[in-house]
């Protein structure tokens, strides 16, 4: 059989590269983005523990707000605890974690302290996650945890949201952003986190930018609207038919704490006691960066 001449070859061969290797690409990248590519799992001496993290949440104000400088300034303890996330984890040493809360206090610790990182690496010239970093944010750098190399987008949709059906992991997963939910000022802790899980919820629900009545209209966060399948799975049989049984089973019954704020009794003078007779508007999140040196400065009253 003749062999085609070298033109002829190189020609051939251009045309087979021009169609085989985006389809390498395209599978390397879905591969990438999906947490599906391995990773090394370093021995490690030390014990695995959120010590380290613990400092670093030192920075979290109050209200929320985190200070980006203080955590650049003080970083070692932040990439410290990051890197030990290959060394560990419920996959690689499911016996350090042997029950559901200790599995699920780990990944979200894990997947808060590597926003924290990206959010690091990148101030003070960020101003927000939203387009055009987004894409980068989320599915562009990857970690190895545990034997796999995991994006943002993975840990989020393929390890906390499909391994751990719990709805409240909507609203205490940090994004990065002002209008999500805010990070804590502590670790999740297994022996605590179904009362993390709860404060952070209330947290979330108590707070205008998310839940707010306005005459008979209510505004609530996108994220009700996004995720409401979710929310309705975790109510009880005979309450599924509305996603305000859950926002309103987080509400405060009284607003001592909170001057102000909406309570249960509200949403059913407004909604009705089945909590459907009322206008909801979905509301996007305020999409800024919680930078505690980025407060309005006030000034003092004459």
């Amino acid at each position: 059989m003749d062999t085609p001449p070298p033109r002829r070859r190189r020609r051939l061969l251009l045309v087979v590269a021009a169609f085989v290797l985006p389809a390498v690409l395209g599978v390397g990248g879905v591969f990438h983005a999906n947490g599906l590519l391995p990773a090394s799992v370093p021995d490690s001496e030390a014990p695995f523990s959120y010590a380290r993290y613990a400092r670093v949440l030192r920075h979290v104000k109050p209200d929320g707000d985190v200070d980006f400088s203080a955590i650049g300034r003080e970083r070692q303890e932040l990439d410290a605890f990051v890197d030990s996330l290959a060394s560990f984890s419920p996959r690689s040493r499911p016996e350090l974690f042997p029950k559901s809360e200790d599995a699920l206090a780990y990944w979200l610790n894990a997947y808060h302290a590597l926003v924290l990182q990206s959010l690091v690496d990148e101030y003070p010239y960020l101003e927000s996650v939203h387009a055009p970093w987004l894409g980068r944010f989320f599915w562009g750098r990857s970690w190895p945890v545990g034997g796999r190399r995991l994006t943002l987008w993975a840990l989020e949709h393929r390890v906390l949201l499909r391994e751990f059906a719990d709805p409240r992991i909507h609203l205490a997963l940090f994004r990065g952003t002002r209008g999500g939910p805010l990070l804590d000022g502590a670790p999740f802790e297994p022996a605590f986190l179904d009362s993390q899980l709860n404060d952070a919820a209330r947290r979330y629900v108590g707070d205008k930018r998310h839940v707010r009545l306005e005459g008979n209209t209510l505004h609530l966060s996108r994220v009700f609207e996004t995720h409401q399948a979710d929310f309705l799975a975790a109510l009880p049989a005979g309450r599924r038919g509305s996603v305000l049984q859950f926002v309103w089973a987080f509400l405060p019954d009284t607003c001592t704490d909170r001057p102000g704020c909406d309570t249960r009794a509200d949403l059913d003078r407004v909604c009705g006691v089945k909590l459907d007779q009322c206008q909801i508007v979905y509301v996007p999140e305020d999409g800024a960066l919680p930078d505690a040196a980025a407060r309005p400065v006030r000034t003092a009253t004459p």
